[in-house]
């Protein structure tokens, strides 16, 4: 699932060249979808959703939540989500000033791109302005600019314990890398695995 009809045109454009997930596509297994991870309605339930790269894009907890409390309603009884997002550790620990990122050759125009990186420590984790200047030099010696913004956030991992709690989850699992290293604070990644909270006596 995702907002943005070129973005998902891409995963579309992957999954035709792909034999196992055209295969998985066409087998009713994989769906792509547009629309609001804060706001999913589905009528199926699902053993297991993916929220992989979906927190930074978030803009702070209470849109977390939302998106918590919708994935919660997707889930049958003894399903699980799986939360994956870059940890504050996983992020230069400064500032980063205007620079190039890479030059190449596309058609016939050389292309350069150029980034910033402001940070901002917040008590639920780090914010982050990411700017980048994309700068395409045609063979006549003009210069397109195609500039950028994007605003992150990148939440400590007792925070979005915290806000899972808030949507009814339980954590069942927590780590802070792929080699499931103990998560903390300074953690590369902040990955969950979380469950449907029982209620009181049901346990």
């Amino acid at each position: 699932m995702d907002g943005s009809a070129a973005l998902l045109a891409r995963a579309e454009a992957r999954v035709a060249s792909d034999e196992r997930l055209r295969a998985a596509r066409d087998e009713g297994r994989l769906e792509l979808v547009r629309g609001d991870v804060r706001s999913i309605r589905r009528p199926d339930r699902f053993g297991l959703a993916v929220l992989a790269g979906v927190v930074a894009h978030l803009d702070g907890p209470e849109e977390a939540v939302r998106a918590f409390e919708a994935t919660h309603a997707l889930l049958d009884e003894d399903g699980r989500v799986i939360v994956d997002t870059i940890g504050p550790g996983g992020l230069p620990p400064r500032d980063l000033p205007l620079s190039i990122d890479w030059e190449r050759e596309m058609g016939d125009r050389h292309v350069v791109r150029r980034s910033s990186l402001v940070r901002r420590e917040t008590p639920e984790g780090l914010r982050v302005e990411y700017s980048t200047l994309t700068d395409l030099l045609g063979t006549d010696g003009t210069i397109a600019r195609l500039p950028a913004g994007f605003r992150l956030w990148y939440p400590f991992v007792r925070a979005l314990i915290g806000l899972a709690g808030e949507a009814q989850f339980t954590v069942e699992a927590a780590f802070g890398s792929h080699d499931l290293d103990p998560p903390g604070d300074r953690s590369e990644r902040c990955i969950l695995v979380l469950r449907p909270a029982r209620r009181s006596g049901m346990e």
